[in-house]
């Protein structure tokens, strides 16, 4: 006799799902075998893709020669970008030994000891 929470719906798909999987289906032979021939007959089509195109990213890095003639032009434009924000003096003189003269100078990043005047004064 059933009791109650065995009357849930989830209890008859158990009970019908158990009661398949005693009983699972036989596949005919002749069956498997048209449906193998068929894969088989369709696969050189799956195999055929179009050929896959590098992305712009790719060819650019590619007419660079490669990732490391990127990566040495990424690390020459960082090395200029800090030399030329940061402006160290030696630097600013051998500009001045070489015919570049300044004539002004823009200290954009102040030292540390700028910072405690600073402090000290308010």
């Amino acid at each position: 006799m059933k009791t109650h929470s065995d009357m849930t719906p989830n209890a008859d798909l158990d009970a019908l799902f158990a009661q398949a999987q005693a009983h699972p289906p036989e596949m005919d032979a002749a069956f498997m075998a048209r449906v193998l021939a068929d894969a088989r007959a369709l696969q050189p089509l799956a195999l055929r893709r179009a050929p896959v195109r590098p992305g712009l990213w790719a060819r650019l890095a590619a007419a660079l020669g490669g990732a490391l003639a990127v990566a040495g032009l990424g690390t020459a434009a960082m090395a200029g970008l800090v030399i030329g924000y940061v402006q160290p003096e030696p630097m600013v003189s051998l500009a001045g030994s070489i015919g570049f003269g300044v004539s002004e100078s823009l200290d954009l990043l102040p030292g540390f000891d700028a910072l405690l005047i600073e402090d000290a004064l308010q």
